[in-house]
């Protein structure tokens, strides 16, 4: 059994004994597209979110930063050598505000997507926020002052979107059909 297979089947099991995510926050690993132990988190962390933000790859000069889930939804950061330490702060949440912000057209299936450009002298500064069935996510952009705002295409290349179901999937096959991600109700 692989590494990752090995630490989403503990994190299932943790989760069924504690219920879901814990009250307390929780500092884990990136939620890389391909680790279900951390996107399992991150699904219990919005419990309606269709769509859970995930890092597919890291362009060259990127880096991870930071994660934090708790019950209130999921952040984390990327760090960039140009743009600078946390340039893109990306949040899951049940909700997010768009007032200001301009629709365009989006890039990534079963979204809207949601622009706000703050600043494009002196460092790039925005806000780019994707909203679909049941939660959105919002990435906060905040470069050095000699960053291009070009580098948010970067960004955009980095994070993806895994479904919900596919999570639930993943939970149920490794538990033999015993567990899935939301908890169901008790009759």
């Amino acid at each position: 059994m692989s590494t990752r297979l090995r630490t989403a089947s503990a994190l299932v099991a943790l989760a069924a004994v504690t219920g879901g995510c814990a009250p307390t926050p929780n500092t884990t690993g990136t939620p890389w597209c391909d680790d279900f132990g951390v996107l399992i988190l991150e699904a219990q962390s919005a419990p309606g979110a269709s769509l859970l933000p995930c890092v597919e790859l890291m362009p060259k000069g990127w880096s991870p930063g930071t994660t934090h889930i708790d019950e209130n939804g999921t952040t984390f950061t990327l760090h960039s050598t140009v743009a600078g330490d946390d340039a893109a702060r990306v949040r899951l949440g049940g909700s997010c505000e768009i007032g200001g912000h301009v629709e365009v057209p989006t890039d990534e299936p079963d979204t809207q997507r949601f622009e706000l450009v703050e600043r494009i002298k002196d460092g790039y500064a925005g806000n780019r926020t994707y909203t679909f069935a049941g939660g959105c996510t919002s990435i906060d952009f905040a470069f050095r002052p000699e960053a291009s705002a070009a580098l948010v295409n970067e960004v955009s290349l980095a994070l993806g979107f895994m479904p919900r179901d596919i999570v639930n999937e993943v939970v149920s096959d490794l538990t033999d059909g015993r567990e899935q991600v939301d908890p169901v109700p008790s009759s």
